[in-house]
């Protein structure tokens, strides 16, 4: 089994079992009457089945092989702790700046942070993503989002 798929596949089972677990304190409802808890449910029971398929296909493929697991905690931490960095920033700075400019700038640096080699390809990736979300939800939808410095 491929030490990615283990510990995703377990990750993503907990997860899952978490979000299940906590969806019922709240009212569930029906499909029909929908309450606050129902579409946690839902996407607790899916992680859950997507989970459970993923750690079944890779067992399903090294079912004849023996091998010790060894995990490497030590691979890669600094990616994470500058991932946890650039989304800390951006939480504390949406309500400030305003939601165009901080998701533009967490998705640049989010790309930037994964060695894309394309810097041009970031910047229109973030122009995209923030214009298709912000079109959608506040165009069509009409949720306001924090204007911050841009005001629009």
């Amino acid at each position: 089994m491929k030490q990615a798929d283990l510990i995703s596949g377990v990750f993503w089972l907990g997860l899952g079992a978490m979000c299940s677990y906590w969806s019922v304190s709240y009212e569930v409802g029906s499909l029909t009457r929908p309450g606050p808890g129902l579409l946690p449910l839902i996407l607790g029971i899916l992680l859950i089945v997507l989970s459970l398929v993923l750690l079944g296909k890779s067992w399903k493929e090294n079912v004849g092989k023996r091998r010790v697991l060894s995990i490497d905690f030590s691979v890669g931490w600094e990616r994470v702790w500058s991932t946890v960095l650039i989304l800390m920033l951006a939480t504390f700075s949406f309500e400030r700046i305003g939601y165009l400019l901080t998701v533009f700038l967490l998705i640049v640096f989010l790309m930037l942070d994964k060695d894309l080699k394309s810097v041009k390809q970031a910047i229109l990736t973030a122009i995209l993503t923030t214009a298709g979300v912000h079109t959608v939800f506040v165009r069509l939808l009409g949720q306001p989002f924090p204007r911050g410095l841009l005001r629009f």
